[in-house]
């Protein structure tokens, strides 16, 4: 079902939702590469190797919205991808392109087989009766309102479909059926218990197919005028090559499919994996006659009849494999393995990341240049503007150094005696002295500062530079290590085999604290494209290298992802970057300087993408006010007694 304009999917909800709906598609067709996108309805291309949530839940709150997305990727991932026959679906589509009323025909199908999926998705999931609960209170309210309308309309078959949807849902909608005259509908609605009660213990898409046939050529034979909506839609190219049926009760997997399509010709005396020979010495023990753990995954080889590509079912081997792969995987998160994980490489993203979308990015690094004079002249200008701001920054971040310094450890057996004495008389074993904090802590600490030097920032720069003043200074000050670096993607070399991305060093990590090298920072220019994503991930592979306790990362962009082949996955791929880098103990926090008012859809762009770490003010001023509470929190865990 759809109201609205069609749009890009990461346009309307948050990324983090976009990646749990593509990770459950995931999951449930087992397909690595499917893609969830936006469409008019619902639907699953298994050739094509994508599905498509509804628009309808775009404009709905939050929680409304996730649980219908997930219904559709329930419906589409665990029922349509397995369970519905692709044959059966084109030869009823067919149907519907001869058929008097072919837009109902197509609705009713659709529905029909909805509702098998659902009864077959609660049986093997029970935990998503909630989800489709959620669901039909949406859909409920509002085809309940809608029934009304094409009542009063005379839209009858309209007003049929949707009194079809309250039968299965148990809605009561009875007093708007019984105010029509003539009574025809409440006639054909009470013949047709018996196809929907049909419909509740259908097996295959092909005897739901067989009701809808038969429900039409009644309904055809009365109705004059064909359905106005599409609420419910059966697209071609929907379904499976090979349909379980409603009742399988075993684990679905698939076959892994061999690199090359040799075939080798049947041999006699060939073992069957599907039949068994009966042997004198059978008996119950012996009854599970699957594989056993010596069994290997081909990539390459030759295809037999012994083992097709439909859906098989799990065996005692996958549960024992399993068990063994869960153990080997607890043990490398403990132990040595710990110790080797500083030295790992950055992994590609899931699904939009270094294996498939970056592919052919790649990064050129660019030595820091010698300021010239004019440069010199306008950092000493910014330096000025930036010292109040800076010593206000200072101060905050050295009082909660100070804080913790001194902050005394109470509640000990030994150490000095405490002022409040009245445990001695309230509590068995008080605890009654104190002790201070140990030596002055020192911050081990570093930063990186990735600037965004893309077109989009022409006239943020100005702005954006102040701010990297700001930080050069501050950090300067506090004696912590830090660099300054500039991205951009030369988009007049971008070829279908390489995306050169620039990276400027303005100000590296061996001279950070010198004086008058912050001056480089003004050779800083919009430029042209930006790939924040392989950004992220190539300053990540930056501050591993690093020894320090603490590493931190602040990305000065306007949240504007774009790029040759980017632009549609700019924001999710930026997002699992992200995720990426914080999994490997990196803080990545952005600052967007919009130098002027701030919108709205900007916050949301710049939340979408790094979260709660997201700060987005009109101007420097602003900044220090919600950047101190983060730095705070931060650089306290780097502080070593």
């Amino acid at each position: 079902m759809f109201v609205g304009n069609l749009s890009r999917l990461d346009d309307k909800i948050d990324a983090m939702l976009h990646m749990q709906l593509v990770d459950l598609a995931r999951l449930f067709t087992k397909r690595g590469k499917l893609e969830v996108e936006a469409g008019f309805h619902a639907h699953y291309e298994e050739s094509e190797s994508h599905m498509a949530v509804s628009q309808f839940w775009w404009d709905y709150a939050l929680p409304d919205k996730t649980a219908g997305m997930k219904s559709d990727v329930y419906l589409r991932c665990l029922g349509s991808a397995w369970f519905t026959g692709r044959e059966t679906v084109r030869e009823y589509l067919l149907y519907c392109s001869t058929a008097k009323l072919p837009k109902l025909a197509n609705s009713l199908f659709a529905l029909c087989e909805d509702m098998r999926l659902e009864r077959i998705c609660r049986g093997m999931r029970p935990g998503m009766g909630a989800v489709f609960a959620h669901r039909h209170r949406l859909l409920g309210g509002y085809f309940h309102h809608k029934l009304r309308t094409h009542l009063n309309k005379g839209e009858l078959a309209d007003a049929l479909l949707l009194l079809v949807y309250g039968w299965f849902t148990g809605k009561s909608w009875q007093a708007e059926l019984d105010a029509l005259e003539g009574g025809q509908m409440s006639r054909w609605m009470s013949g047709s218990y018996r196809y929907l009660e049909q419909m509740e213990e259908a097996r295959y898409t092909a005897d739901v197919a067989a009701l809808c046939w038969q429900m039409m050529d009644e309904l055809s034979g009365w109705l004059l005028k064909d359905a106005v909506s599409a609420y419910f839609w059966m697209q071609l190219g929907s379904g499976t090559e090979e349909p379980l049926p409603a009742d399988y009760k075993g684990e679905l997997k698939r076959a892994k499919r061999l690199a090359n399509d040799d075939v080798l010709p049947a041999q006699e005396g060939e073992r069957q994996l599907q039949g068994q020979e009966r042997l004198p010495t059978w008996h119950r023990e012996s009854q599970d006659h699957s594989p056993g753990l010596l069994r290997f995954e081909l990539e390459r080889g030759s295809r037999t009849a012994a083992q097709g590509s439909a859906p098989r079912e799990g065996d005692a081997a996958d549960g024992a494999l399993a068990i063994t792969q869960g153990r080997s995987q607890r043990a490398q998160r403990t132990g040595a393995a710990a110790e080797r994980r500083q030295g790992l490489a950055v992994p590609p993203a899931a699904g939009h990341g270094e294996g498939e979308v970056a592919a052919f990015a790649t990064a050129t690094w660019l030595l820091p240049e010698r300021p010239t004079a004019s440069q010199e002249d306008g950092f000493r200008r910014l330096r000025e503007r930036a010292a109040p701001l800076a010593k206000a920054l200072q101060r905050a971040i050295r009082r909660t150094l100070e804080q913790k310094r001194i902050a005394p450890r109470g509640d000990r057996r030994f150490g000095r005696l405490d002022k409040r004495l009245t445990r001695a008389v309230t509590q068995e074993l008080p605890r009654l002295f104190y002790k201070k904090q140990a030596p002055v802590p020192q911050l081990d600490a570093a930063f990186s500062l990735l600037v965004d030097c893309s077109a989009s920032m022409y006239d943020k720069m100005d702005e954006t530079k102040l701010g990297l003043v700001l930080f050069h200074e501050t950090l300067l000050s506090l004696r912590i290590p830090h660099e300054i670096v500039g991205f951009w993607e030369d988009a007049d070399r971008v070829t279908e085999q390489e995306a050169p991305n620039l990276f400027q060093v303005a100000v590296d990590f061996s001279s950070c604290l010198a004086v008058g090298v912050g001056a480089a920072l003004m050779g800083l220019e919009p430029q042209q494209d930006n790939r924040d994503g392989f950004a992220i991930r190539e300053m990540t592979k930056r501050l591993l290298r690093r020894t320090e306790r603490q590493r931190i990362l602040l990305v000065f962009s306007d949240g504007e992802p774009s790029a040759a082949h980017y632009n549609d996955i700019g924001i999710l791929d930026t997002h699992e970057a992200v995720l990426q880098a914080r999994r490997l103990g990196i803080e990545v926090i952005s600052v967007f300087l919009a130098n002027g008012a701030v919108h709205e859809t900007e916050v949301i762009a710049m939340r979408n993408m790094y979260g709660r770490s997201s700060i987005v003010v009109p101007n420097v001023e602003k900044l220090s006010e919600q950047l101190v509470p983060i730095l705070r929190r931060l650089l306290l865990q780097s502080i070593q007694s």
